[in-house]
This record gives structure tokens, C-alpha cells and sequence, in this order.
């Protein structure tokens, strides 16, 4: 066995003792790593969890890429069309960067049911339209059939459901102005045979989902006429580069804009999840290392007649240094075991029953959501590890500072 381990694990053994100063700050040096790897983890995984549901969220409703008219407005209703014969969809198919693509039409619309009416958009899809995008947040019924022949079904959000005080199965009518101005609205009938809701306001009180059959016959544009085209990528995949290298291929009047630039603010304010999580590990890590050094100079001093005499038979200051960072080193791997227990149990318990809630119209989620991958939790415990054991170099150093005269001088 190494010596300088030996030796240490003797040390340990001796400081077992409850009397000794020693064992309290070690106590207190190991509650202290514990206490900080636990808030680590659940600030790294909260964070990382709220930036995949809120992104998830978007990109079901829009996908990570939106090609549509160039247009003078900031609507989201669709006003101008493009032709899939325009475009170069085949070819896209075949790219080993992208998962499928939806062509949608959105269209607003007055819908009225038997005692109330809302203002909404009505979201044209068809049967090239995945609703696996969306099975997360259907919390009841069925999703329309936009696969088969011409029907009425419609998707709605509990929200607007609320709102206009309709169930499962309840009939509804859309109006949709018309091209000429002074015209009738054009009228239709759908029947109401699913709700969803993501806890996403902008997406909860605005959207219906329909056949896009309904949309073209009311614009008028043809089977092949569609007013967007949403691109949805596999994972890995480069966003800002995919899209301009699809811009650089699209006709000079159709834009593509990636979710991010759709959505600026809410990205924005996402991104500095990643700023407040920075703060919160530096923090913690400066804690830890602080208390950590402080029990390494209380071990240091209270042991400083047995440096005094290791140095007198001969031992040279950088073995001495190696029995204490060997100490601090099972500390620290003591208070990392026990914050990770702690820290999982509480994050899986989060992950499983839902302990923690939001406000959905602050945070656009309901409860907490929680994501950690293996890849992460290694990284956070070695970094954990390494800048702790090198940052504690430095109180070591104590240890050259000794004189065995003086020391081992009998009082």
C-alpha cells in the first residue's frame, strides 16, 4: 500500500474522535460539499428541464424552421401563398438532417358557440401533419382525422373550451371574412372532438387545428397552395445552418426563419437560465472550497507535532502535502456521495410525482420539469471534484511553512 494513503487513513481514523476540532469541521466541511452538489443538481436539472419543455413547445406548434411569403405584416395568419412546386420539398426528404414537414395555412376566425364566441386562429393542417408532436398535451378526446375525406373535426384547447363553455362532441361555428369586404363571412360548421393544452399561453388561447381543405376552398388557392411550410429536424442538427442553406435555396419572394427569431423574447429569457445556473455553481463551489480549505488548515495545525517529526526523519514537503490533499480529496468524495443521493432522490422524486408546481403563465409549464443525462451529472461531479482538489493546493502550502524546531520543542 502507498504510504502517504497509509498514512492518511490513519489520520482519519484518529479524528473519528468526537472531541477533537478536527472532526466538527470536517463534519461541517462534508455537509457543506453535500449541501452544494444537491443545489448543483437541481438547479442544473431544473434548468435543462424548463429549456427542453418550453423549446418542445414551440417547436410542436412551428418547428425548429418556418418557411413562408415574404409579407409586409407581423400576423400569423397566412395572407399570401406558396406553391409546393416552388419549393424543393422532394429533396428535403431525402436529407439525412431533416424528420418531416408540415404544410399548415393559419387563418383567423370568429367561433361561436351556444352561449359565448372567442376570436382565435384557426390552424389549417393535412394529412402529411404528425400529430405524435403533440400526444404530449392531449388531454382529451381524439386528434381530427385529416387523413381521409373532407370531415369537421377540430382540435381545441382547454382554454378556449373554457371560454366558450363547450365539451367533447359539442358543435361549433367559425366565421371567416371574407375577400371581398362588404361580403358575408364565410361560414362552417365543425364538431369539437379533442382538447390539448401545453400551459403555453400564446399557443393555448389562440390556436384550433382543422383540415386545411377548409382553408383553401375558403382563399380559394389551390390543393397544392399552402401558407407555410414547417420544417422539423432530427436531433443534432445545426438550426442556423440548415436554414440558410434552405434560404439560399428558396425563390426571392419566400423567407425561412428559424423558431428562435419567430420567438425572440422567449428565447432570450430562456438563454438566461444558463447565466443564473453559471452563478449558482460558481457560488456553491466557493462555498465548498472555502469550508474545505478551512477543515484542511484546522487538520494541518492540529497535526503540526506530526509534521514537525516527518520532517525530521527526512520526509520532504511535498509528501506531506500529498497525505493532507489525500484527506481532503475522501472528503470531498464522502460529501459528493452523499449530495447525489439526496440530489437524485429529489430530482427523480420530481421527475415521478410532480412535487413542485409553476404558474403556467409565468413559466409556461404547470410543474417543474426536471432533466439530467448521465453526461451532465459526471461532468458536474469531476468538475466539482478537480476544482476543489486544485484550489486546496493552495492552503497546503501551510504545510512548508512548519519549522520541526519550533514545533516539537518541549513545552
Amino acid at each position: 500500500m502507498n504510504f502517504g494513503l497509509f498514512l492518511a487513513h490513519r489520520m482519519r481514523s484518529q479524528s473519528n474522535d468526537k472531541s477533537s476540532a478536527s472532526s466538527r469541521i470536517i463534519k461541517i466541511a462534508i455537509t457543506a460539499i453535500a449541501l452544494g452538489i444537491v443545489m448543483m443538481l437541481i438547479s442544473l436539472s431544473t434548468s435543462l428541464g424548463l429549456q427542453q419543455e418550453i423549446r418542445n413547445k414551440i417547436i410542436a406548434f412551428s418547428g425548429q424552421i418556418l418557411i413562408t411569403p415574404f409579407e409586409n405584416n407581423n400576423s400569423k395568419t397566412s395572407t399570401k401563398s406558396i406553391r409546393s412546386s416552388e419549393l424543393n420539398i422532394e429533396n428535403w426528404y431525402n436529407s439525412d438532417q431533416i424528420d418531416h414537414i408540415h404544410k399548415t395555412i393559419n387563418k383567423a376566425a370568429l367561433v361561436k358557440s351556444k352561449t359565448d364566441f372567442e376570436g382565435l386562429i384557426v390552424k389549417g393542417v393535412g394529412n402529411d401533419y404528425e400529430w405524435s408532436g403533440l400526444e404530449l398535451y392531449l388531454i382529451k378526446g381524439v386528434f381530427p382525422d385529416t387523413k381521409s375525406k373532407l370531415n369537421n373535426e377540430v382540435l381545441l384547447s382547454e382554454t378556449l373550451a373554457r371560454k366558450l363553455n363547450i365539451q367533447l362532441e359539442d358543435k361549433i361555428t367559425a366565421y371567416f371574412q371574407s375577400k371581398v369586404s362588404t361580403g358575408a363571412p364565410n361560414t362552417r360548421y365543425f364538431k369539437v372532438v379533442g382538447f390539448y393544452e401545453t400551459g403555453f399561453p400564446d399557443f393555448d388561447t389562440s390556436y384550433m387545428f382543422a383540415d386545411v381543405r377548409h382553408l383553401q376552398r375558403i382563399n380559394k388557392w389551390n390543393s397544392d397552395e399552402f401558407g407555410a411550410v414547417e420544417v422539423f429536424l432530427k436531433n443534432d442538427t445545426n438550426v442556423d445552418l440548415l436554414n440558410s442553406k434552405i434560404y439560399n435555396q428558396l425563390p426571392p419572394h419566400i423567407d425561412s426563419v428559424s423558431a428562435e427569431n419567430i420567438y425572440p423574447s422567449i428565447f432570450e429569457w430562456i438563454s438566461l437560465f444558463d447565466f443564473n445556473v453559471t452563478i449558482i455553481l460558481t457560488l456553491m463551489i466557493l462555498v465548498g472550497t472555502l469550508n474545505m480549505a478551512t477543515a484542511l488548515l484546522v487538520l494541518i495545525l492540529e497535526r503540526s507535532k506530526m509534521i514537525g517529526l516527518l520532517k525530521a526523519m527526512g520526509a520532504g514537503n511535498k509528501f506531506i502535502q500529498q497525505v493532507f490533499m489525500w484527506n481532503a480529496f475522501y472528503i470531498i468524495i464522502k460529501g459528493l456521495f452523499i449530495g447525489n443521493l439526496i440530489g437524485l432522490f429529489l430530482i427523480m422524486g420530481q421527475k415521478y410525482f410532480k412535487w413542485l408546481h409553476l404558474d403556467p403563465s409565468t413559466y409556461y409549464v404547470a410543474d417543474v420539469p426536471v432533466l439530467l443525462s448521465f453526461s451532465n451529472f459526471v461532468f458536474l461531479n469531476f468538475g466539482v471534484l478537480f476544482v476543489c482538489t486544485l484550489l486546496l493546493y493552495i492552503p497546503s502550502l501551510v504545510v512548508t511553512k512548519i519549522d520541526p524546531s519550533k514545533v516539537m520543542r518541549v513545552q
